[in-house]
């Protein structure tokens, strides 16, 4: 008696992707006070708001000639652009949406950050 393996032409492959979630970007800011800025985030579908402190980012990752952004005349010129908060013409200090967006209820996984 021989043992014999079949197999099928039509076997079946299965997916294991992940779910992906909408990307959350930024589409609106507010000055509040001091450090302070009022964020509004949308996924295209909700849009959430929240107060964000932005002095413990400033002290971590501006240094050297963007220190001016500190200075609380150069700090309330922010722009929001393409999901980004940016401070400087020429987009000198710029913190991504992801990097913004309140995690505990979010499922984005990079933090990236651009200082130019």
């Amino acid at each position: 008696m021989g043992s014999s393996i079949h197999i099928s032409q039509k076997s079946k492959v299965r997916s294991h992707r992940k779910k992906t979630e909408q990307k959350v970007t930024l589409v609106s800011a507010r000055y509040l006070h001091d450090f302070f800025i009022i964020l509004t985030f949308s996924d295209g579908k909700e849009s959430r708001t929240t107060v964000k402190n932005f002095l413990p980012l400033f002290q971590q990752y501006v240094r050297g000639d963007y220190i001016k952004y500190f200075a609380p005349a150069n700090f309330k010129k922010f722009i929001v652009k393409n999901g980004n908060i940016y401070w400087g013409k020429d987009e000198d200090v710029i913190f991504p949406s992801n990097m913004l967006f309140d995690k505990s209820s979010s499922t984005t996984t990079e933090d990236i950050l651009y200082i130019i």
